[in-house]
Protein backbone atom coordinates (compact mmCIF):
# COMPACT_ATOMS: atom_id res chain seq x y z
CA UNK A 1 0.00 0.00 0.00
CA UNK A 2 1.13 3.61 -0.80
CA UNK A 3 0.13 6.50 1.96
CA UNK A 4 -1.05 9.46 0.23
CA UNK A 5 -0.78 13.30 1.72
CA UNK A 6 -2.44 16.32 1.74
CA UNK A 7 -0.31 19.38 1.41
CA UNK A 8 -1.29 20.40 5.15
CA UNK A 9 -0.12 16.91 6.19
CA UNK A 10 2.84 17.08 4.26
CA UNK A 11 3.75 20.47 6.05
CA UNK A 12 3.11 19.38 8.97
CA UNK A 13 5.58 16.65 8.76
CA UNK A 14 8.47 18.48 7.85
CA UNK A 15 7.31 21.31 11.44
CA UNK A 16 7.75 18.02 13.37
CA UNK A 17 11.21 16.91 12.31
CA UNK A 18 12.02 20.38 12.16
CA UNK A 19 11.12 21.45 15.95
CA UNK A 20 12.44 17.67 16.98
CA UNK A 21 15.76 18.82 16.00
CA UNK A 22 16.31 15.63 13.72
CA UNK A 23 16.93 17.96 10.84
CA UNK A 24 16.81 21.61 9.67
CA UNK A 25 14.62 23.18 6.85
CA UNK A 26 18.22 23.89 5.02
CA UNK A 27 19.26 20.04 5.21
CA UNK A 28 15.61 19.14 3.66
CA UNK A 29 16.13 21.38 0.43
CA UNK A 30 19.63 20.49 -0.01
CA UNK A 31 18.28 16.51 -0.05
CA UNK A 32 15.24 16.89 -2.35
CA UNK A 33 17.42 19.21 -5.05
CA UNK A 34 19.58 16.37 -4.72
CA UNK A 35 16.89 13.70 -5.07
CA UNK A 36 15.43 15.97 -7.92
CA UNK A 37 18.92 15.61 -9.55
CA UNK A 38 19.35 11.87 -9.03
CA UNK A 39 15.86 11.02 -10.35
CA UNK A 40 16.74 13.01 -13.45
CA UNK A 41 19.53 10.85 -14.10
CA UNK A 42 17.76 7.77 -13.09
CA UNK A 43 15.18 8.76 -15.57
CA UNK A 44 17.41 9.70 -18.46
CA UNK A 45 20.75 8.26 -18.10
CA UNK A 46 22.29 9.63 -21.08
CA UNK A 47 22.10 13.38 -19.74
CA UNK A 48 24.61 12.07 -16.89
CA UNK A 49 27.26 11.78 -19.46
CA UNK A 50 28.13 15.21 -20.42
CA UNK A 51 27.64 18.44 -20.36
CA UNK A 52 24.21 19.92 -21.12
CA UNK A 53 21.97 22.93 -20.49
CA UNK A 54 19.11 23.61 -18.52
CA UNK A 55 16.87 25.94 -18.42
CA UNK A 56 15.75 26.56 -14.45
CA UNK A 57 12.32 28.70 -13.35
CA UNK A 58 12.47 29.43 -9.73
CA UNK A 59 9.32 30.70 -7.80
CA UNK A 60 9.23 32.75 -4.75
CA UNK A 61 8.35 29.83 -2.26
CA UNK A 62 10.38 26.83 -0.95
CA UNK A 63 10.06 25.30 -4.21
CA UNK A 64 12.19 27.70 -5.72
CA UNK A 65 14.59 26.86 -3.21
CA UNK A 66 14.55 23.73 -4.21
CA UNK A 67 15.36 25.17 -8.00
CA UNK A 68 18.23 27.04 -6.74
CA UNK A 69 19.73 23.91 -5.33
CA UNK A 70 19.05 21.38 -8.63
CA UNK A 71 20.66 24.52 -10.36
CA UNK A 72 23.52 24.19 -8.32
CA UNK A 73 23.83 20.50 -8.87
CA UNK A 74 23.71 20.82 -11.82
CA UNK A 75 26.10 23.48 -12.33
CA UNK A 76 28.57 21.73 -10.56
CA UNK A 77 27.89 18.63 -12.70
CA UNK A 78 29.23 20.33 -15.37
CA UNK A 79 25.82 21.82 -17.17
CA UNK A 80 25.43 25.60 -18.65
CA UNK A 81 22.14 26.58 -16.43
CA UNK A 82 20.04 29.77 -17.00
CA UNK A 83 18.48 30.36 -14.05
CA UNK A 84 15.39 32.41 -13.97
CA UNK A 85 13.48 34.06 -10.64
CA UNK A 86 9.63 34.76 -10.66
CA UNK A 87 9.52 36.94 -7.44
CA UNK A 88 11.97 38.90 -5.89
CA UNK A 89 14.85 37.42 -3.55
CA UNK A 90 13.75 40.07 -0.78
CA UNK A 91 10.03 37.85 -0.74
CA UNK A 92 11.50 34.48 -0.33
CA UNK A 93 11.82 32.43 3.09
CA UNK A 94 14.90 31.93 4.99
CA UNK A 95 16.18 29.03 3.54
CA UNK A 96 15.53 29.52 -0.23
CA UNK A 97 16.98 32.67 0.43
CA UNK A 98 20.23 31.20 1.51
CA UNK A 99 20.23 28.94 -1.44
CA UNK A 100 19.62 32.26 -3.62
CA UNK A 101 22.47 33.20 -2.43
CA UNK A 102 24.47 30.60 -2.69
CA UNK A 103 22.94 30.21 -7.18
CA UNK A 104 24.26 33.85 -6.91
CA UNK A 105 28.06 32.91 -6.36
CA UNK A 106 28.32 30.54 -9.34
CA UNK A 107 25.80 32.32 -11.82
CA UNK A 108 23.66 35.02 -13.15
CA UNK A 109 19.47 34.94 -11.73
CA UNK A 110 17.51 36.93 -14.80
CA UNK A 111 13.90 38.19 -13.97
CA UNK A 112 11.56 35.71 -15.59
CA UNK A 113 9.51 38.90 -16.60
CA UNK A 114 12.03 39.64 -19.13
CA UNK A 115 10.95 37.00 -21.37
CA UNK A 116 8.63 38.61 -24.10
CA UNK A 117 7.92 35.07 -26.23
CA UNK A 118 8.26 31.66 -26.09
CA UNK A 119 11.02 32.18 -28.33
CA UNK A 120 13.59 33.67 -26.56
CA UNK A 121 13.36 30.26 -24.12
CA UNK A 122 13.70 27.97 -27.31
CA UNK A 123 16.72 29.78 -28.56
CA UNK A 124 18.82 29.11 -25.44
CA UNK A 125 18.46 25.38 -26.78
CA UNK A 126 18.32 23.99 -23.08
CA UNK A 127 18.05 19.80 -22.99
CA UNK A 128 16.29 20.24 -19.53
CA UNK A 129 13.61 22.55 -18.00
CA UNK A 130 12.97 22.65 -14.41
CA UNK A 131 9.51 23.82 -13.10
CA UNK A 132 10.25 25.23 -9.83
CA UNK A 133 8.04 27.66 -9.54
CA UNK A 134 4.85 26.76 -7.43
CA UNK A 135 4.77 23.40 -5.24
CA UNK A 136 2.13 22.06 -2.68
CA UNK A 137 1.70 25.65 -1.47
CA UNK A 138 -0.22 26.88 -3.93
CA UNK A 139 -3.69 27.27 -3.30
CA UNK A 140 -5.07 29.94 -5.82
CA UNK A 141 -4.86 30.38 -9.52
CA UNK A 142 -1.98 30.90 -11.24
CA UNK A 143 -1.74 33.97 -12.94
CA UNK A 144 -0.62 35.05 -16.18
CA UNK A 145 0.85 38.49 -16.63
CA UNK A 146 1.53 38.59 -19.99
CA UNK A 147 3.65 37.34 -21.65
CA UNK A 148 5.63 36.46 -18.78
CA UNK A 149 4.21 33.26 -17.25
CA UNK A 150 2.64 32.61 -20.43
CA UNK A 151 6.04 31.88 -22.35
CA UNK A 152 7.62 29.65 -19.78
CA UNK A 153 3.81 27.55 -19.38
CA UNK A 154 3.90 27.12 -23.19
CA UNK A 155 7.42 25.73 -23.34
CA UNK A 156 6.83 23.49 -20.54
CA UNK A 157 5.18 20.97 -23.12
CA UNK A 158 8.40 21.15 -25.38
CA UNK A 159 9.11 18.07 -23.99
CA UNK A 160 6.26 16.19 -26.45
CA UNK A 161 8.34 17.56 -29.70
CA UNK A 162 9.69 14.95 -32.01
CA UNK A 163 11.80 17.86 -33.60
CA UNK A 164 13.84 19.26 -30.68
CA UNK A 165 12.55 17.45 -27.31
CA UNK A 166 13.56 19.44 -23.97
CA UNK A 167 12.33 17.81 -20.88
CA UNK A 168 10.05 19.47 -18.18
CA UNK A 169 10.99 18.25 -14.80
CA UNK A 170 8.30 19.78 -12.17
CA UNK A 171 9.82 19.85 -8.75
CA UNK A 172 6.83 18.13 -6.46
CA UNK A 173 4.20 18.66 -8.60
CA UNK A 174 3.66 20.94 -11.76
CA UNK A 175 3.23 24.48 -11.45
CA UNK A 176 -0.74 24.94 -11.40
CA UNK A 177 -2.07 21.84 -9.90
CA UNK A 178 -4.11 21.19 -6.84
CA UNK A 179 -2.24 18.48 -4.57
CA UNK A 180 -5.43 17.67 -2.88
CA UNK A 181 -7.30 17.12 -5.86
CA UNK A 182 -4.99 17.41 -9.17
CA UNK A 183 -6.89 19.76 -10.52
CA UNK A 184 -5.56 22.88 -12.50
CA UNK A 185 -5.97 25.69 -10.86
CA UNK A 186 -5.61 28.11 -13.60
CA UNK A 187 -2.84 27.41 -16.21
CA UNK A 188 -0.68 24.34 -15.50
CA UNK A 189 2.79 22.83 -16.28
CA UNK A 190 3.30 20.13 -18.82
CA UNK A 191 5.85 18.04 -17.09
CA UNK A 192 7.74 14.78 -18.14
CA UNK A 193 8.50 14.17 -15.24
CA UNK A 194 7.35 14.65 -11.60
CA UNK A 195 9.88 14.16 -8.59
CA UNK A 196 7.80 14.60 -4.93
CA UNK A 197 8.89 14.20 -1.62
CA UNK A 198 8.43 11.60 1.29
CA UNK A 199 5.56 10.61 0.15
CA UNK A 200 2.93 11.05 -3.30
CA UNK A 201 0.25 13.36 -2.38
CA UNK A 202 -3.31 13.10 -3.00
CA UNK A 203 -3.43 14.77 -6.31
CA UNK A 204 -0.63 12.52 -7.73
CA UNK A 205 -3.29 9.90 -7.96
CA UNK A 206 -6.05 12.00 -9.94
CA UNK A 207 -4.76 11.94 -13.00
CA UNK A 208 -2.30 15.41 -14.18
CA UNK A 209 -0.18 16.44 -16.44
CA UNK A 210 2.71 14.75 -14.34
CA UNK A 211 4.15 12.52 -16.91
CA UNK A 212 6.39 9.62 -14.88
CA UNK A 213 6.24 10.39 -11.02
CA UNK A 214 9.19 9.29 -8.45
CA UNK A 215 9.09 10.04 -5.18
CA UNK A 216 12.29 10.92 -2.89
CA UNK A 217 13.28 9.30 0.62
CA UNK A 218 14.68 13.20 2.35
CA UNK A 219 14.79 11.30 5.48
CA UNK A 220 11.65 12.24 6.98
CA UNK A 221 9.87 9.71 9.51
CA UNK A 222 7.46 7.28 8.54
CA UNK A 223 3.99 8.77 9.89
CA UNK A 224 1.61 6.62 9.87
CA UNK A 225 -1.46 7.39 11.04
CA UNK A 226 0.16 10.68 11.02
CA UNK A 227 1.25 10.44 14.76
CA UNK A 228 2.56 14.15 15.06
CA UNK A 229 3.02 15.61 18.10
CA UNK A 230 -0.14 17.51 19.62
CA UNK A 231 0.46 20.87 18.96
CA UNK A 232 1.61 20.15 15.44
CA UNK A 233 -1.16 17.78 15.05
CA UNK A 234 -3.83 20.50 16.34
CA UNK A 235 -3.07 22.86 13.32
CA UNK A 236 -4.89 20.47 11.21
CA UNK A 237 -8.56 20.34 10.82
CA UNK A 238 -10.16 16.96 11.86
CA UNK A 239 -10.69 15.63 8.15
CA UNK A 240 -6.94 15.90 7.87
CA UNK A 241 -5.50 14.10 10.71
CA UNK A 242 -5.55 10.60 9.28
CA UNK A 243 -3.61 9.88 5.95
CA UNK A 244 -5.60 8.22 2.62
CA UNK A 245 -3.72 4.86 1.86
CA UNK A 246 -3.92 3.04 -1.84
CA UNK A 247 -4.52 -0.54 -1.62
CA UNK A 248 -3.43 -0.50 -6.01
CA UNK A 249 -1.55 2.16 -7.71
CA UNK A 250 -4.89 3.31 -10.43
CA UNK A 251 -4.56 1.20 -13.64
CA UNK A 252 -4.01 3.58 -16.56
CA UNK A 253 -4.99 1.09 -19.72
CA UNK A 254 -2.84 2.13 -22.48
CA UNK A 255 -2.14 5.68 -21.02
CA UNK A 256 -5.85 6.45 -21.10
CA UNK A 257 -6.53 9.75 -19.03
CA UNK A 258 -9.10 9.20 -15.84
CA UNK A 259 -10.49 11.77 -17.54
CA UNK A 260 -11.58 10.92 -20.68
CA UNK A 261 -14.19 9.11 -22.88
CA UNK A 262 -15.38 6.59 -24.96
CA UNK A 263 -15.44 9.02 -27.83
CA UNK A 264 -11.81 10.21 -26.65
CA UNK A 265 -9.96 6.92 -27.94
CA UNK A 266 -11.66 6.04 -31.33
CA UNK A 267 -14.85 4.45 -33.13
CA UNK A 268 -14.18 0.91 -34.67
CA UNK A 269 -17.32 -0.84 -36.68
CA UNK A 270 -17.54 -4.28 -36.91
CA UNK A 271 -19.44 -6.56 -39.27
CA UNK A 272 -20.97 -9.35 -38.19
CA UNK A 273 -22.24 -12.69 -40.60
CA UNK A 274 -25.59 -14.32 -40.45
CA UNK A 275 -26.49 -16.50 -37.91
CA UNK A 276 -24.17 -19.45 -36.96
CA UNK A 277 -21.14 -16.96 -38.25
CA UNK A 278 -20.83 -14.33 -36.18
CA UNK A 279 -18.01 -15.50 -33.70
CA UNK A 280 -15.06 -14.16 -35.46
CA UNK A 281 -16.72 -10.98 -35.41
CA UNK A 282 -17.48 -10.82 -31.71
CA UNK A 283 -13.84 -11.99 -31.07
CA UNK A 284 -12.65 -9.01 -33.09
CA UNK A 285 -15.28 -6.58 -31.02
CA UNK A 286 -13.41 -7.51 -27.81
CA UNK A 287 -10.11 -7.17 -29.45
CA UNK A 288 -10.91 -3.67 -30.02
CA UNK A 289 -11.99 -3.30 -26.58
CA UNK A 290 -8.23 -4.36 -25.86
CA UNK A 291 -6.59 -2.58 -27.51
CA UNK A 292 -7.84 1.05 -26.60
CA UNK A 293 -10.80 1.35 -28.81
CA UNK A 294 -13.42 3.32 -26.89
CA UNK A 295 -16.37 2.79 -28.68
CA UNK A 296 -17.03 -0.40 -30.78
CA UNK A 297 -20.62 -1.29 -32.51
CA UNK A 298 -21.04 -4.49 -33.75
CA UNK A 299 -23.37 -4.28 -37.10
CA UNK A 300 -25.11 -7.70 -37.09
CA UNK A 301 -27.72 -8.39 -39.49
CA UNK A 302 -31.32 -8.11 -37.92
CA UNK A 303 -31.54 -12.42 -37.44
CA UNK A 304 -28.32 -12.51 -35.90
CA UNK A 305 -28.65 -9.80 -33.07
CA UNK A 306 -29.96 -12.44 -30.75
CA UNK A 307 -26.80 -14.57 -31.17
CA UNK A 308 -24.65 -11.66 -30.53
CA UNK A 309 -26.42 -9.82 -27.63
CA UNK A 310 -26.38 -13.09 -25.81
CA UNK A 311 -22.62 -13.52 -25.51
CA UNK A 312 -21.44 -9.83 -26.11
CA UNK A 313 -20.77 -7.09 -23.05
CA UNK A 314 -19.75 -4.00 -23.75
CA UNK A 315 -20.18 -3.99 -27.36
CA UNK A 316 -23.03 -1.84 -28.94
CA UNK A 317 -25.05 -3.84 -31.30
CA UNK A 318 -26.67 -2.55 -34.42
CA UNK A 319 -28.78 -3.63 -36.93
CA UNK A 320 -26.66 -3.49 -40.60
CA UNK A 321 -29.55 -5.42 -42.94
CA UNK A 322 -28.42 -3.83 -46.24
CA UNK A 323 -26.01 -1.05 -47.91
CA UNK A 324 -28.42 1.57 -47.07
CA UNK A 325 -27.99 0.30 -43.24
CA UNK A 326 -23.98 0.31 -43.47
CA UNK A 327 -23.76 4.10 -45.15
CA UNK A 328 -26.09 5.23 -42.37
CA UNK A 329 -23.47 3.91 -40.23
CA UNK A 330 -20.10 5.03 -42.20
CA UNK A 331 -21.69 8.55 -41.63
CA UNK A 332 -21.48 9.03 -37.89
CA UNK A 333 -18.73 11.31 -37.41
CA UNK A 334 -17.91 10.39 -34.36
Amino acid sequence: MTELLTAAQMRAIEAAAIASGQVTGLELMERAGRGVVEAIFAEWPELQAGSFRAVVLCGPGGNGGDGFVVARLLKEWGWEVEVFLYGTPGAMPPDARVNYERWVGLGEVRDAGSIEDYDQLYELKPNLFIDALFGIGLTRPIEVPAPALGSFLDFSGQWQSDEFPIYTVSVDLPSGMCADSGRPLGAMMLAALTVTFHAPKIGHFLDGPFGVLRCIDIGLPSQHRLSLPDAIRSTLPPDQRHTVWTVDGPRKSLSKSLHSHKFSHGHALILSGPPGHCGAARMTARGALRIGAGLVPLGSPPDSLAENAARLDAIMLQTVADWADFATVLADAR
